[in-house]
């Protein structure tokens, strides 16, 4: 398992991100990826990071790029930040792997594809959510037919945004060719999503996704971490097959409550409410997420997680580690050319373009709208202006956009 040499790899952002969830699965990587060099133009952190690692710190991306001490890099920094870094990177024939959202505008997805094309390199997003265990058991489960074709998936109160997306578009195999959406805003108490994070407000949004063969998927949430006694993360999932559904609902924590119901054929001849029920079974050691598994009849259908880090694990969602080793090990083997990928920029890009039409369709009160978007939208020009508001720059500035500091939180 692993490559025949790591792929090098400078991390340009060392935030919380890079410290809480990067940091501590490099030495379980190195079959794959070996950190070359840390950048970020905050000095002391860069310098703790890069002592910790013991290579270089850079403080200036030019800089960087000079020294070329890297094949790849992992490019964990604020959102608004990934289209400058990653076209500059791409530009020069670095190949990069960025973190979710992939960027803030669907100009800036676009040009991040096409400088990835230009310059014959990867670009791939370090997307999590479709490698989660109920994720990768739905997917097996509607694969095996035994509940017939799935043909309709509703999620309520997990998510919405680039991550569902991502997830549906992983699930179907397809991107979608229409979307619809609705918002609702509504005032409430003030409250606190984080410490740093203060609402008097609650939005709602419904999106609506037509896949290829009458597939579609309904994504809704609105207080997703649980504020104001909404229903808890990971909400509750739907998928609806022929003859029964996959499903998964709230449980302890985060973690969440699967189960494939079934309608035998008396059922199905009297009311067709389901009469079988075959639970998904995560399991752990206490550490790390092992395996998910059902038991339908005559067969185990499992997922077995290859990424286990022992002793080692870090996260309280035990299969957290798993998924970014995942995104990981897909993006280098992917650069040398080793795999497939799961998700492909083109796929992100898809996801990027999926939100920016939801958005657009709720300002136009529920207009349903065709993809792949084309043209000006009034969404993306309000949010480019605010961005420019914001900044002082235009955010298709790649200079500009690189010599904003951006806060940490």
């Amino acid at each position: 398992m692993g490559l025949t040499e790591p792929l090098s790899v400078a991390l340009i952002g060392t935030g919380n991100r890079s410290k809480t969830t990067y940091r501590p699965l490099f030495d379980y990587l190195k079959p794959w990826i070996k950190i070359s060099a840390v950048c970020d133009p905050v000095r002391e952190s860069a310098d703790a990071f890069a002592e910790s690692l013991g290579v270089p710190a850079f403080y200036d991306l030019h800089e960087l790029i000079r020294a070329r001490p890297m094949e790849a890099a992992f490019v964990v920094s604020p959102i608004p930040s990934h289209h400058s870094i990653c076209c500059t990177l791409l530009a020069h024939g670095v190949h990069v792997n960025v973190e979710t959202s992939m960027c803030s505008l669907l100009i800036q997805a676009q040009e991040m594809v096409a400088a990835a094309r230009q310059n014959k390199s990867i670009l791939r997003i370090a997307e999590n959510f479709f490698r989660f265990p109920f994720d990768r058991m739905m997917k097996l489960i509607a694969a095996d037919g035994f509940i017939g074709e799935v043909k309709r998936l509703t999620c309520w109160h997990d998510h919405t945004g680039f991550h569902n997306n991502s997830r549906w578009i992983h699930f179907f195999g397809a991107h979608p060719h229409e979307v619809q959406a609705i918002a609702h805003e509504m005032p409430t108490a003030g409250h606190y999503q984080l410490a740093h994070r203060y609402h008097e407000t609650e939005r709602y949004r419904a999106h609506f996704f037509w896949f290829p063969d009458d597939a579609l998927a309904i994504d809704h949430a609105g207080n997703i971490k649980s504020m104001l006694g909404r229903y808890p993360r990971p909400g509750y999932t739907e998928l609806a097959g022929a003859r029964g559904a996959i499903v998964q609902q709230a449980a302890a924590g985060w973690h969440g409550q699967g189960e494939v119901r079934y309608c035998t054929d008396e059922a199905l001849g009297t009311g067709g409410r389901h009469d079988l029920s075959y639970p998904i079974v995560h399991v752990g050691d206490g550490r790390d997420w092992l395996s998910s598994h059902v038991d339908l009849p005559g067969r185990r259908i499992e997922h077995v997680n290859p990424y286990r880090l022992g002793a080692s694990a870090y996260h309280r969602r035990n299969y957290y580690s798993a998924a970014v080793i995942g995104h990981i090990v897909d993006f280098a083997e992917s650069v040398r050319g080793l795999r497939k990928s799961e998700y492909t920029d083109e796929d992100a890009l898809m996801a990027m373009m999926m939100e920016v039409a939801t958005r657009e369709s709720a300002l136009q009160k529920g207009t349903r709208l065709q993809l792949p978007l084309i043209g000006e939208l009034e969404s993306e020009v309000a949010l480019r202006a605010s961005l420019r508001e914001q900044y002082g720059v235009d955010p298709l500035d790649i200079e500009g956009m690189l010599a904003i500091s951006y806060p940490r939180p």
